[in-house]
């Protein structure tokens, strides 16, 4: 596993933003919910991040414990360097922190970011192989009116009917033979997404989904992602109480978000 994607991203915002305000703006709000990690800015921005619960259960109690500042209150310097952390919870805020200094870039930079409405079926052709890494159940079946060709690779694998799941260690054999590759933000916190960056390099799309891949595009573009495709909070203040109630993807986009993809020219 590898965390130079995340050097890059946080690089990029940096540059981007500058030392005032990376030392000046700090994390006003944290919640780690169930399903995603949430956090407000004292700008006033948000961002979300999944929260590997199932992969922290055995040792949750000593991860949290390891964290021994308090969270909120801190720079947006310091808040970054969490997603650089091994520790998934850690790792969570840090993401989350990561995709809410994103939302300000997009909002400071309005004209050179195309948001548009683009589906991530848009972007599959009739027969291409698909892989999926991370199991985004409700695009399957529209996937599966453009081709039969559609494998889902997932760390806990589950039985469907209707496509092919195999466990996350299959991903070094079968993403190199995918004509498109779309894959969880979730990667971003635990540091898979190098890898797979390095075996989808030859698909023809590499697609980004999930309100966790709600970063600035730009590092990831250069890495080989054609498309981006997370969720912008509109309500930050709701977003927080949706996160602390256990809320997923449908919820935050029905209530506090708003999808977006960006795709690469």
């Amino acid at each position: 596993m590898s965390i130079r994607i995340i050097e890059e991203i946080s690089s990029f915002l940096l540059k981007k933003l500058g030392d005032t305000l990376f030392d000046n703006v700090f994390l006003e709000d944290v919640r780690i919910g169930l399903l995603y990690t949430g956090v407000k800015l004292s700008s006033g921005h948000g961002g979300v991040a999944y929260t590997f619960i199932e992969e922290t259960a055995p040792f949750l109690h000593e991860m949290c414990l390891s964290i021994k500042e308090d969270v909120s209150g801190i720079t947006l310097r310091e808040a970054v360097k969490f997603a650089f952390s091994w520790n998934l919870i850690e790792a969570s805020i840090g993401v989350a922190t990561l995709n809410a200094a994103s939302s300000i870039v997009f909002e400071k930079e309005a004209g050179k970011y195309h948001f548009s409405n683009v589906d991530v079926t848009d972007l599959v052709e009739k027969d291409n192989k698909v892989v999926m890494v991370g199991l985004f159940k409700p695009i399957i079946a529209n996937i599966l009116k453009k081709t039969s060709k559609l494998v889902v690779i997932e760390r806990c694998p589950v039985k469907m009917e209707s496509v092919e799941v195999l466990p996350d260690f299959a991903a070094e054999y079968i993403v190199p033979k995918a004509d498109v590759v779309i894959v969880t933000g979730s990667t971003l916190v635990n540091k898979t997404l190098d890898r797979l960056l390095e075996l989808g390099k030859n698909a023809r799309e590499f697609i980004l989904l999930g309100p966790t891949a709600s970063v600035v595009p730009d590092p990831l573009f250069k890495r080989g992602v054609t498309a981006i495709m997370g969720a912008r909070i509109t309500n930050v203040d709701l977003m927080l109480k949706v996160v602390s109630e256990a809320g997923g993807t449908r919820r935050l986009l029905s209530s506090c978000a708003k999808k977006f993809a960006i795709i690469r020219s």
